[in-house]
């Protein structure tokens, strides 16, 4: 079995508008991690930055030599720049990790040397605490269950981004062609197995979380419209049950005038009920398109996401 110092390591590190806490962030990795491994780099991914982080993430370069810097052409999400540094990298073990530090560098060395002991392809950490905002907690919580719900497979809500990764996981990952999903995603979809490690996540150093509550709904919906069908079948199974519903509804009116002469009363309650499933209808008819679009983003092949700089390809 191979030990640690005959690894070679890269750590993947998104960012955006990232540029109070890169200094303490390049810091805090290289002191944590330097002589730990055979080698390691730090790759910094800035994910279109409207602030001074792509200027400032060059100008560490000058103090710490394994530094690489990709910048891409725009704000393409946390998951699109994450993966673009998936595909830059050729490490026998490749980390993720957020920019703020609530990961802390060394707890990298710790998911390592669980992966060596358990021969697992990915270790991933599991919040045992986490100093976020009560909101981000409720959302977390609740984005978790719903897509639990929905999906095939089954996420722990304490798991994040926050993992490492064997160099054969990444390289299969970087090779599916797949634009409306995300790679994490992808990894609990295709039932890779993984080991967790319990961990403390710390409260941001500075600045605030990118992700809002549009971003959160996005991861959501990516999550349950890429790797699940469910929610054609429900809209399927309401539809019959709704359909049945409205025959029930004929049958009575039917009988009823036959045998009184009369209409019944009540016109305004089914004019109303009408009217909730059409509205009913349109909604389905609205899952059903994302599912259409979907398939239409995925034949037209586009990039996940455009690369303009990067300090990688310079050294080619």
């Amino acid at each position: 079995m191979l030990k640690m110092n005959e690894l070679v390591l890269d750590i993947v590190v998104p960012l955006y508008n990232d540029s109070d806490v890169l200094a303490s962030l390049c810091d805090a990795v290289f002191s944590e991690i330097n002589g730990k491994f055979k080698s390691f780099r730090l790759i910094l991914v800035d994910d279109g930055s409207i602030d001074s982080t792509f200027e400032n993430a060059i100008k560490m370069r000058e103090k710490y030599e394994s530094l690489e810097v990709i910048r891409l052409a725009g704000n393409f999400g946390q998951h699109r720049a994450i993966l673009a540094g998936l595909r830059s990298t050729n490490a026998d073990i490749i980390a993720v990790m957020d920019s703020d530090l609530q990961d802390r560098p060394e707890h990298i060395i710790v998911m390592v040397k669980k992966m060596l002991e358990e021969d697992t392809p990915m270790v991933i950490a599991r919040r045992a605490s986490r100093n976020d905002p009560f909101l981000k907690k409720i959302g977390s919580r609740t984005f978790a269950t719903f897509s639990n719900i929905l999906v095939p497979f089954k996420v722990d809500p304490h798991l994040g981004a926050f993992r490492v990764l064997r160099k054969n996981v990444v390289k299969q990952i970087c090779d599916v062609k797949e634009h409306t999903g995300t790679p994490f995603s992808m990894l609990y979809s295709l039932k890779i197995p993984y080991s967790t490690v319990d961990l403390d996540r710390d409260a941001r150093i500075a600045g605030k979380s990118g992700y809002n509550l549009r971003k959160s709904m996005k991861l959501a919906s990516d999550r349950i419209l890429t790797y699940s069908i469910k929610p054609i079948r429900i809209s399927i199974l309401l539809g019959i049950l709704f359909g049945l519903f409205s025959i029930g509804i004929a049958v009575y009116s039917i009988v009823n005038y036959g045998l009184r002469d009369e209409v019944a009363p009540g016109w305004t309650s089914l004019a109303f009920v009408t009217s909730f499933f059409g509205g009913l209808n349109l909604l389905f008819l609205g899952i059903l398109g994302e599912y259409i679009g979907r398939i239409y983003i995925e034949s037209r092949g586009i990039p996940n996401y455009m690369i303009q700089d990067s300090t990688i390809n310079d050294e080619d």
